[in-house]
């Protein structure tokens, strides 16, 4: 069995049923997905997401570097520092 869309449902809504071997039905709805406009991302959530993103490929030091390169960006003269953070 596969996965179908709903197209009656919001963008940002899941409505999921899965049927185990033994024949139950479990249930579960998210009306607002994590990250929608209704649900957004919390600071924290996406220190968290991206950190498991792009940890792999940079590191994590380098990986806080460039977050804090971001949160300073306002006051930056240059963006030649948030260039060469992205560089693996």
């Amino acid at each position: 069995m596969g996965a179908t869309v709903d197209p009656s449902i919001g963008e940002d809504c899941a409505d999921v049923t899965v049927i185990t071997r033994d024949g139950r039905r479990l249930r579960t709805r998210v009306e607002h997905a994590i990250g929608s406009l209704e649900r957004p991302m919390t600071d924290v959530d996406l220190e968290i997401k991206f950190h498991g993103l792009v940890d792999p490929i940079l590191g994590r030091t380098k990986a806080k570097r460039l977050i804090d390169a971001c949160a300073a960006l306002w006051s930056a003269t240059e963006v030649r520092t948030l260039t060469e953070l992205v560089r693996p």
